[in-house]
């Protein structure tokens, strides 16, 4: 007389069927030898599609909002980026593939390790050239990231952070020593010492410095002349306001890849948003 446990298959079919992760289908293939070169290719390029679009998202809302992508050459490493990650990740995965090959699922597992550190470190290097200051000196904005700057020259824990995902507003204030004036022009024309937007020992809170800064502004209302793009995309922009021009002024923004305008209300001179055109 035997004893034993009788489970019934369709229970066992649940379990398995439940047990299984999204990864198991395609290293089943894999073993199965029934995945071809092409959709494994699919299969990487979605993977990989996903991954830059996670990427892109949390530069384009978060580190460069606004027209701080445009003006800060960020596009150009994303690009670059694009392109490193396409080869290695589908492209290399797809060359290598071969079914039943020794090893295949090493050398997958090392292009998607390779494809990872490459995101890694582009992030990064997108990460720390980020815009952290909006920096008015004399006449103009500045974007300044923090690898621009010697951090240890940096008083207050203000103006170490950056409020939420815009940049820090710093006012660098022009020495009115004649002496030290003199010294600061030494410094930045004989010397390669940066000017004062991006040497910390100068700037101070933002508000300090919006007597100066409402003085250097030019009304906005002076750009609606004419039929220049800039005109446009001015009127563009104040017809989605609702408001009219003398209610703001404006001054440049200088960036690493373009020029813009910022705006700025003409009251409380604080910026109220930037148009990526041309302000000279």
């Amino acid at each position: 007389m035997t004893w034993g446990l009788t489970v019934p298959v369709s229970r066992v079919w649940r379990t398995e069927i439940a047990l299984q992760t999204p990864y198991d289908a395609p290293l089943e293939a894999m073993q199965n030898r029934s995945m071809t070169r092409l959709g494994l290719f699919q299969l990487r390029l979605a993977a990989t599609v996903g991954l830059l679009l996670l990427v892109y998202a949390l530069v384009r809302l978060l580190w460069y909002p606004g027209a701080y992508f445009t003006i800060s050459g960020v596009t150009r490493l994303l690009l670059i980026l694009v392109a490193v990650v396409l080869v290695i990740g589908p492209g290399l995965s797809a060359l290598v593939y071969r079914p039943g090959k020794k090893g295949l699922v090493m050398d997958l597992g090392l292009l998607a390790v390779l494809e990872v550190v490459a995101v890694s470190l582009a992030v990064s290097q997108i990460h720390a050239q980020r815009p952290f200051y909006a920096v008015f000196a004399v006449d103009r904005f500045e974007s300044v990231s923090r690898s621009e700057i010697d951090t240890t020259q940096i008083t207050g824990i203000t103006l170490q952070t950056r409020p939420g995902h815009e940049p820090r507003l710093v006012y660098a204030e022009r020495p009115s020593d004649g002496a030290r004036l003199d010294k600061l022009i030494d410094e930045t024309l004989f010397e390669g010492k940066p000017d004062i937007d991006r040497r910390p020992e100068f700037w101070r809170p933002f508000p300090v410095g919006i007597p100066v800064l409402k003085a250097a502004a030019s009304p906005l209302g002076s750009l609606l002349n004419g039929d220049t793009e800039r005109a446009v995309e001015v009127r563009h922009w104040l017809s989605g306001t609702g408001r009219n021009a003398s209610d703001y002024l404006y001054l440049p923004m200088r960036g690493k890849n373009a020029d813009a305008m910022m705006i700025l209300h003409a009251d409380i001179g604080y910026p109220v948003d930037i148009l990526a055109v041309d302000p000279w």
